[in-house]
């Protein structure tokens, strides 16, 4: 701090605003009483410099005796007078076409990327559970013995239920597939199984029709069905009629009794058509190991979340008590919808966020920096204004007025630009989000967008606003545009490094991203995804009535597409690696003594006998299924992962051992003949979880729907049309769904790394743009303003490689200084990144030695022109 001179910024605000009468007066009053003040107490002195300048800048206020009389005047003289700005402005922007066309396009791009990611994280983050007092809703799952949280058994929920004065309503929720036959083609539809208190659990009701009642939700008597508003259109052409009809599911025919609402999403199920209630019962033998459902509970009113999760982590603890052989007493998790939803979305749309931040920040300066190269040449034309009579607050507001109509203009381009973008945008969203149908440009986001617009008015408007004036009238004048203004420079150049720095920060990020996805997907997967198709297939209705009409129909289907020319491999699964399928089992050793011996819950399959083969799963001990044992129904033979194999028998081998499978009577065990590799169930940069394999003959009942997987020779997406004609010469009137080749289903696995990758790189690129730009632009007014200079430097025998060396220099220096800053906000705002990364640190040098190089070249390229330009001045011509 200077002590004999107050605070710059504080000066200017009273030159600019301060009645010319009064301005020199209050500027010297505030000096003198600086330069009295205690120079050892810094802080101090700065507050009191404020202090001041706020309460001369308040004596402006200056209230009418009548107000009603100052109304008009007021409308009169400032609207008027804004209005006229506002004319003036346009006339100003239009001789200058290039300037503003420039400064547009870069606001629109920039806007543009704002309002379309704002446009898909207001519904996917912000209002992510759209109901009454969401905020109210939390769900509630049973804790693992590791800490995390995993599903809950109908029973566990009844008792839980039962018991619970913290939940005002609760319902348990389990997923469901039916195929509906009728008039059109038969289709496999997503749906839920509840208990009957879950849309009172929501807070939302049907909007034809009726709710389910607690006696629909019992054994027996649970065979209604609620549509959602799509289903009812898309199907039933929008009848009222429907409810109290039948509608054909293949062989169960439930009773229609409710539409929900048009507007109605189901956060716990995105793509959920229909609701069903789920009809279990606590009464009589049930299975409390299998844990395949959801709770949700609306908590009572004054409960907070933790004295809801103090009050079912004691109940779980004596239900605990009451079983042993099943819970382990470890408690419940409580937590929040919203952040159950936002759970897998908030770190990469957070990222994204700042990364948009980032980018409109640049933009921004880019704007501010053309401003002020603009300004600089009209500096004689400020001053002649302000010897005609202007005031140093009419010039400002001129210029405001004119920044005013730049970022306008940006905005509505930006908004033109987002509604073009954001199909494309949708469109490459991982389908798995939740509420991806609700991302539009609504009038939530015009009125962020409206508000970015002002804020970027007012940035590009006061600062060379404030560098406006700030050179005496007699050497702006004497100067006639000429003389170069350092500190005027300087800002320019201070810009110009936080440009270069804001956008190395982006292409680390990008960079940290693009080299996480790369690991990521070079992990062992424990199958080969190459030359492999899936497709889901089914058996329902009377036809298959019967479990050895489905296995017979299995039988057919792999028979029809092994004679497929090119198919290799043929193999069903009741559900796919990386899939987004989630049915576990509680897993238990027949010879266990305690309930800690038991492995928990492991990923169960029914497969073919030569599933295994198809999917190239190694059996790393023992063998694999033969077909024999897959044809007989009390072979009773199962594989184990390595992973479960490990953890049950850490000093032991597997093999030989006999383990039981969820819950049943009677117990039911299957002897592991094999360990095979550990499968990549959940994610690539999931844990790696247990799985069981058995025969799908085995198991206690029949999967009517199955996966289809096809090794295929060559590309897998060019035999996609000929297996799946091949499957419905089988039974064509059954739906086929969910087709693709494995490849895709781990790209979509991967979804939201490879949006964030594709949108840190567009920033990144947009970002090294504009900076690029500002350095030319910078460099550029340099060596116009330097013409002179260069001309005597020529003149008195520098070569043109000197001049040019002094240019790149000039360059270089900005992007150094950038570089250095960007790298350290780069690593500090990398650790954000950490959830999103894999195999990769946060501070990798590869990544910041990559961005750092790319910087430079597009520094070295931007200084071309100007360098080139400076070399081809003629030393006459300059000197006249």
């Amino acid at each position: 701090m200077n002590p004999r001179r107050p605070p710059r910024f504080a000066i200017r605000l009273l030159d600019l605003f301060l009645p010319e009468e009064s301005r020199d007066v209050v500027i010297g009053d505030i000096t003198e009483s600086w330069e009295q003040m205690d120079a050892t107490r810094p802080v101090a002195a700065y507050l009191q410099v404020w202090r001041e300048t706020a309460a001369a800048l308040l004596s402006l206020q200056i209230l009418p005796a009548n107000v009603a009389a100052f109304v008009p005047t007021f409308r009169e003289s400032r609207v008027q007078s804004f209005l006229s700005d506002i004319r003036h402005a346009v006339r100003v922007l239009s001789r200058a076409p290039g300037f503003t066309v420039l400064c547009i396009a870069t606001l629109a791009l920039a806007i543009g990327a704002t309002t379309a990611l704002f446009s898909v994280a207001n519904p996917l983050l912000l209002n992510a559970v759209p109901y009454p007092r969401g905020d109210r809703l939390v769900v509630v799952n049973e804790r693992a013995p590791d800490g995390s949280s995993m599903n809950v058994g109908y029973l566990t929920y009844a008792d839980l239920r039962r018991d619970a004065r913290s939940l005002r309503h609760s319902a348990a929720v389990g997923t469901w597939q039916p195929t509906i036959f009728g008039e059109q083609d038969a289709e496999r539809l997503d749906g839920l199984r509840v208990t009957w208190e879950y849309f009172k659990t929501l807070g939302v009701r049907p909007a034809l029709g009726r709710d389910f009642l607690e006696d629909d939700d019992v054994p027996d008597r649970q065979n209604v069905v609620i549509l959602s508003h799509g289903l009812w259109t898309r199907r039933f052409a929008a009848d009222p009629a429907i409810i109290g009809r039948t509608i054909d599911l293949g062989g169960a025919n439930p009773v229609v009794i409710g539409v929900m609402p048009a507007a109605f999403e189901d956060v716990l199920a995105p793509t959920a058509q229909l609701w069903r209630a789920l009809g279990y019962r606590s009464e009589g033998p049930a299975c409390r190991s299998c844990r395949h459902l959801k709770m949700a509970g609306r908590l009572a009113d004054g409960v907070t979340e933790v004295e809801a999760s103090r009050e079912l982590s004691a109940l779980m603890r004596r239900v605990a008590g009451e079983h042993p052989t099943v819970y382990r007493g470890d408690g419940v998790v409580v937590e929040r919808l919203q952040d159950r939803v936002t759970a897998n979305t908030r770190a990469i749309f957070v990222a994204i966020l700042g990364a948009m931040a980032l980018l409109l920040l640049i933009a921004v300066a880019n704007v501010v920096n053309l401003q002020l190269a603009r300004a600089a040449r009209r500096e004689e034309e400020f001053a002649v204004r302000a010897a005609l009579g202007a005031g140093r607050a009419r010039i400002a507001g001129q210029l405001f007025a004119e920044a005013l109509v730049i970022a306008v203009a940006g905005g509505v381009a930006g908004v033109v630009v987002a509604a073009l973008a954001l199909p494309s945008l949708v469109s490459r969203l991982p389908a798995s989000l939740p509420r991806v149908a609700s991302v539009r440009l609504d009038w939530q986001v015009l009125a962020v967008v409206a508000g970015i617009v002002l804020l970027v008015a007012i940035v590009t408007g006061m600062v060379p606003a404030f560098k406006a004036g700030r050179r005496q009238l007699f050497e702006a004048i004497r100067a006639g545009g000429r003389s170069a203004d350092v500190p005027h420079h300087r800002t320019r150049a201070g810009i110009v490094v936080a440009e270069v720095a804001l956008a190395m920060m982006l292409l680390v990020g990008a960079s940290l991203l693009g080299r996480s996805l790369v690991r990521l997907l070079s992990v062992d997967m424990g199958f080969d995804p190459s030359n492999l198709i899936t497709m889901e297939v089914q058996a329902t209705g009377p036809s298959y009535a019967l479990p050895e009409l489905v296995l017979g129909n299995h039988d057919r289907i792999r028979a029809a597409v092994r004679a497929v020319p090119g198919v290799e491999e043929v193999g069903l699964t009741s559900q796919l690696p990386l899939g987004g399928n989630f049915d576990r089992y509680g897993i238990r050793d027949r010879d266990a003594i305690a309930p800690e011996e038991s492995a928990g819950d492991a990923d169960r399959y029914t497969v073919s006998w030569d599933y295994m083969r198809a999917m190239r799963i190694p059996v790393l001990r023992g063998r694999s299924f033969t077909e024999a044992e897959a044809r007989d129904s009390a072979a009773r033979v199962a594989i184990v992962s390595d992973a479960l194999s490990r953890r049950m028998w850490p000093a032991g081998d597997a093999l030989g051992k006999y383990i039981s499978v969820g819950g049943s009577t009677p117990q039911r065990y299957f002897e592991i003949i094999g360990v095979a590799a550990n499968a990549r169930h959940t994610g690539l940069d999931e844990t790696v979880t247990q799985q069981v394999y058995m025969p799908e003959r085995q198991w206690r009942w029949v999967e009517d729907v199955m996966v289809l997987v096809v090794r295929v020779r060559g590309d897998a997406s060019s035999h996609l049309s000929a297996v799946r004609e091949a499957v419905r010469s089988v039974d064509a009137l059954q739906p086929i769904t969910k087709i693709a080749t494995m490849d895709q289903v781990v790209a979509r696995s991967t979804g939201q790394r490879r949006l964030g990758l594709m949108l840190f790189g567009a920033f990144g690129a947009m970002a090294l743009v504009l900076a690029g730009a500002g350095i030319y632009g910078v460099l550029a007014g340099a060596v116009t303003e330097r013409t002179r200079e260069f001309g005597v430097r020529a003149a008195l025998g520098a070569t043109p490689v000197s001049i040019v060396g002094l240019v790149l220099r000039q360059g270089a220096a900005l992007a150094a200084v950038g570089l250095v800053i960007g790298a350290a906000g780069a690593v500090g705002l990398s650790r954000y990144l950490r959830s999103l990364l894999f195999g990769v640190e946060a501070t990798d040098p590869v990544a910041i030695v990559g961005g750092g190089l790319v910087i430079v070249a597009v520094a070295l390229a931007a200084c071309v022109v100007p360098a080139r330009r400076a070399t081809s001045v003629d030393p006459a011509t300059a000197l006249k």
